[in-house]
C-alpha cells in the first residue's frame, strides 16, 4: 500500500466515527471517499501516510485506524504516528483476540459490585433522576471495557430506555453515538455472551 492508500482508509474510518448524524458507513460504503490524489498530494502531513504504508498492510491499517479512534475521535494523523498509536492498537489487539476472557473479567467486576453495594442486576441500567446509571459509571471510571458495554446492551437492549430517561446532553449522547458507531466492527456469538452472563449471574443467586 502507498500513502495515498493509507490516507483514504484513514479518511473513511474517520468519517464513520465522526460525520454528522452518521452519515457515513464504513461498512455501507466499503470504505469508499471521494478522496483525491490532488488534494492529498497538497496536504502538509502525507508524509505521516507514506510513513505508516511502511509498516502495516490493507486490513491491520483498518484496526490501527479503528483501534486508536474509538479510544478517540477527536485525533489527527498526527497524533498517532509513533508509539501512542502502536500501543493503543497493540492493546486493543490484544482484548479483541481475547474479547470473551475480558468480558468475563468485566462480568466478574460487575458481580462484585453488586454484592459489596448491594444492588440488584437490573439497577445497573436503570438512569435514577436523569443520572448516568451504574453501568455507564463504571465504563467511564474506566472498571469495565467499552466493548462489554456494547455487547451487554445488544443482549439487554438498556440504552433505548437511557435515551429517554439521561438529562445530561453531552456526555451520554456521544457515548451512545460511538457505541452505535463501534459496534459493527466487532465479531462476537451473542449467544456465547448470553450464557456467560447467564450462568455467572447464577452462581451469585445459588
Amino acid at each position: 500500500m502507498n500513502g495515498f492508500e493509507i490516507y483514504k482508509i484513514y479518511l473513511a474510518i474517520k468519517l464513520h466515527f465522526t460525520s454528522k448524524n452518521q452519515s457515513y458507513d464504513f461498512h455501507k460504503h466499503n470504505g469508499r471517499t471521494t478522496a483525491r490524489l490532488a488534494t492529498f498530494t497538497k496536504r502538509r502531513d502525507r508524509y505521516f501516510f507514506h510513513k505508516l504504508s511502511k509498516s502495516y498492510n490493507d486490513k491491520s491499517i483498518v484496526d490501527y485506524f479503528l483501534s486508536n479512534f474509538v479510544s478517540n475521535t477527536n485525533i489527527w494523523v498526527g497524533d498517532i504516528i509513533g508509539q501512542t498509536g502502536d500501543d493503543t492498537y497493540k492493546q486493543w489487539s490484544k482484548k479483541l483476540e481475547a474479547l470473551h476472557y475480558y468480558y468475563e473479567q468485566d462480568i466478574d467486576y460487575i458481580i462484585e459490585r453488586m454484592t459489596t453495594k448491594d444492588i440488584k442486576f437490573n439497577d445497573l441500567f436503570l438512569s435514577v433522576g436523569g443520572q448516568h446509571p451504574p453501568i455507564v459509571k463504571m465504563f467511564l471510571s474506566k472498571k469495565i471495557n467499552f466493548e462489554t458495554l456494547i455487547i451487554l446492551d445488544d443482549i439487554l437492549k438498556f440504552t433505548k430506555k437511557l435515551n429517554k430517561d439521561i438529562t445530561e446532553k453531552v456526555m451520554w449522547p456521544k457515548l451512545f453515538d460511538r457505541m452505535i458507531r463501534y459496534k459493527p466492527f466487532l465479531s462476537y456469538n451473542i449467544t456465547k455472551y448470553k450464557i456467560s452472563l447467564k450462568n455467572k449471574l447464577k452462581d451469585i443467586e445459588s
